[in-house]
């Protein structure tokens, strides 16, 4: 293997010491476990798509695959080498090496992805489901779908790659929606960040030099002029430009939807406060029904962390409080005050029908959750602070809806949870005890990392008693306005 990695460095000279930008890509030959049979029907597809893009120069294969004929029995074992793959970027100044994988089940097919960087060892993306069925046109669909993810995580629209004093020449032009009077920002690359466990690139620490404006521009270049400079240091080969989204010269008629809403996947996990209003309820059957109700007000605060792409954890907590009044029955006291407390960790799985992140999205989880309701004991009227915990069970499904909104439904309910009373109301353990939570709502994407929440939500609790028959019941309902920022 190594002979074959000397000569392979041998024919393929260093051409230049800039990296490749991620806006070059080339699409290596896809990975299958038939013989190349279907691989190839997804390469002809995928590789056609990237041809017709406008966010990726591609760049042909047919050269790299001529210099391997040689080693068609090991290429898959050759490609796998970071050296090969930083060889290959080299030679062809590609910044995004795009690996498919296809591997034959019984029922369907497992697909991964990967997308590397000019030193061969940067996964800049990666992304893997199971498809029920092989059919080329469906798995060359879904590698497309990841790509059009992967293209909103470019950090840049353009890089730097010659200098003129204050004037500097970019890679891309009318390609990428860039015209003569856009303004741009001028950045520096530090440092790359890597996910914690899944070693991949989640963002780039980059330093502002200034401001500068383009003066003209072509289908594939544009030339630009420093207007404003934030820092003492120069403008040099492979700093990046971003298109100021202010800037619209000329870019009304060529602009599409990515341009407008540069959307990009959470880097490690995303936070959620929403403001609670409705209705809260306690009902007592020991043996007659008593029952008071009012309004309540609170707050929800909601923590999730991603391990991996579709494994995450998370954390809930939420305050209500209000003050209830006689509804039913006859009361010793006709009015008393409600705190609840809900606490859950969670741990769950993310599946992606379409393999397809911004898609429909199906969530289960467990954990384990404590509910709390506090109320003012009351022992003649059979109130008192009682609590539901234990193993937390739930699903989550969502669906997106035109571009920026998103809908979802959630039903989540403790595994024979345990019931426990403040005072001694009822004064023996309970024979039955049950709760559940079930959530409507949506949002709307205001920003690439934040949007605006809303929903409605109902959490009721139960507990029942045999000897002789009796029954305590505590539930909100409420409506629920927020947002959420994704980090």
């Amino acid at each position: 293997m190594k002979i074959k990695l000397v000569l392979f460095a041998l024919i393929f000279t260093w051409s230049s010491m800039v990296y490749g930008s991620m806006r070059r890509c080339m699409l290596l030959p896809v990975k299958d476990s038939v013989g190349g049979a279907l691989g190839f029907k997804v390469f002809t597809d995928v590789e056609r798509y990237l041809k017709d893009s406008d966010w990726c120069y591609y760049t042909s294969n047919s050269e790299i695959l001529n210099i391997l004929s040689n080693y068609k029995r090991n290429l898959n074992s050759i490609l796998e080498d970071p050296r090969v793959l930083k060889i290959i970027s080299e030679k062809t100044q590609t910044g995004s090496l795009i690996k498919v994988e296809i591997t034959n089940q019984i029922q369907g097919v497992d697909l991964e992805i990967g997308v590397f960087g000019e030193n061969g060892e940067d996964v800049y993306f990666k992304e893997k489901t199971r498809l029920t069925v092989d059919d080329p046109k469906v798995i060359a669909q879904t590698v497309k779908n990841w790509l059009s993810v992967y293209e909103k995580q470019i950090p840049y629209d353009g890089r730097i790659i010659g200098v003129l004093g204050n004037q500097f020449s970019i890679d891309v032009g009318t390609n990428r929606s860039l015209f003569a009077g856009n303004e741009l920002l001028i950045l520096r690359p530090i440092r790359k960040r890597k996910h914690p466990l899944l070693k991949e690139i989640i963002d780039w620490e980059t330093e502002k030099l200034g401001s500068a404006k383009i003066i003209h521009s072509t289908e594939g270049q544009s030339q630009a002029n420093v207007t404003q400079y934030d820092t003492k240091r120069k403008v040099r080969n492979g700093d990046w430009v971003v298109l100021k989204k202010s800037s619209k010269v000329g870019v009304v008629e060529q602009k599409k939807f990515v341009e407008e809403d540069d959307y990009s996947f959470g880097k490690l996990g995303e936070v959620s406060l929403m403001f609670n209003f409705g209705k809260g309820s306690a009902t007592s059957e020991n043996p007659t029904t008593k029952k008071i109700g009012g309004t309540v007000l609170g707050v929800d605060l909601g923590t999730t962390l991603w391990i991996t792409r579709k494994y995450w954890v998370g954390l809930d907590i939420s305050r209500v409080v209000g003050s209830l009044s006689q509804e039913e029955g006859t009361l010793t006291n006709s009015s008393n005050s409600m705190a609840n407390s809900f606490f859950r960790v969670k741990a769950g799985y993310k599946y992606l029908p379409m393999g397809f992140f911004y898609g429909p999205q199906i969530d289960a989880y467990f954990g384990y959750a404590n509910y709390t309701y506090a109320l003012d004991t009351a022992t003649s009227d059979g109130f008192t602070e009682v609590s539901f915990k234990g193993i937390l069970m739930g699903a989550k499904g969502s669906i997106p809806i035109k571009k920026v909104f998103r809908a979802h439904v959630e039903l989540s309910f403790l595994f024979n949870p345990g019931f426990t009373e403040e005072a001694s109301v009822y004064a023996t353990e309970d024979d039955s005890a049950r709760n559940y939570t079930l959530e409507f709502g949506g949002k709307y994407l205001y920003a690439p990392n934040m949007t605006f929440d809303f929903a409605y939500g109902v959490n009721s609790s139960k507990a029942s008693f045999v000897s002789p028959v009796r029954s305590t019941t505590v539930k909100q309902s409420t409506f629920k306005l927020g947002t959420t920022f994704t980090f």
